[in-house]
């Protein structure tokens, strides 16, 4: 109560050389008002998620030293320093940071690791297995430290096998923040939609544009949930939004699971 107090009584300072009148009505509950506004920001506020720009920096870093090592011996040292750091950061990403983190979700490291495994040799699934039966037996014991020890072990040895284009390609964390845009807190939602979102690096600026065919009165929808999920996912994740999904999208799938879930019990 007493943040929301004094967040109020900074916004009522802020608005009330502007509007006197009008603060004045609005704010004669107290801090109420401002209570609304922040539930009401909550739920109409947008993730803006970034790409981060330091890829397509160590990319382009990477290209100049290389095509100095011809002639340049202390280009190739920095290609390898440059190679190191970016296995360095690898490793800590898969270790350290999680996925609200870094934003990159686990769908996206599967794909990673399984471009990884291909280029592994032949010989790489007997190691896999040892690791394997380590954590089995730390994890029967209880014995949490070894565990988390087993499995760093593991990711070095996983990011040890990738190329150095591997390492350039590998996504950085995405930059995130909350912006609100009043015309976007207005669109509905759909599980297939026919418009989406997208920023335009750091410009403040939010641009919606139309993934399907729109003709004149179509109401444009957005995705508020990640629209690659199943059913089941989406509906749970739209809770937060207050509602249960019943497009005809979720109604198609939701048949096809249960018609799949009594195939499986006759």
């Amino acid at each position: 109560d007493a943040v929301v107090g004094e967040g109020a009584r900074l916004l009522r300072e802020a608005l009330e050389p502007h509007a006197p009148v009008e603060v004045a009505t609005v704010f004669q509950g107290g801090g109420a008002f401002f209570s609304e506004v922040l539930g009401l920001f909550e739920y109409n506020n947008i993730d803006v998620e970034v790409a981060s720009p330091l890829s397509l920096l160590f990319q382009s870093v990477a290209k100049a030293f290389v095509a100095k090592s011809s002639v340049e011996p202390q280009a190739v040292t920095e290609l390898q320093q440059l190679e190191a750091l970016l296995r360095e950061k690898e490793w800590v990403m898969r270790c350290v940071w999680g996925e609200e983190t870094t934003g990159i979700y686990s769908d996206e490291i599967d794909v990673a690791a399984a471009q990884t495994d291909s280029s592994a040799p032949v010989g790489g699934s007997a190691a896999v297995s040892e690791t394997d039966a380590a954590m089995e037996a730390a994890a029967e014991q209880g014995d949490d430290q070894r565990l988390v020890t087993v499995a760093m072990s593991q990711v070095r040895v996983e990011v040890g096998k990738m190329s150095f284009e591997q390492l350039l390609q590998a996504p950085w964390p995405v930059l995130h923040g909350t912006a609100f845009f009043s015309s976007v807190a207005r669109m509905n939602h759909s599980c297939a939609p026919n418009a989406k979102l997208s920023f335009s690096g750091n410009s403040a600026r939010i641009t919606v544009t139309s993934i399907l065919g729109v003709g004149p009165g179509d109401e444009l929808c957005i995705c508020y949930v990640d629209q690659e999920a199943d059913v089941q996912t989406r509906r749970r994740r739209l809770l937060e939004y207050g509602f249960t999904c019943i497009c005809t999208r979720c109604q198609s799938e939701d048949s096809g699971a249960l018609r799949k879930t009594q195939k499986r019990l006759k």
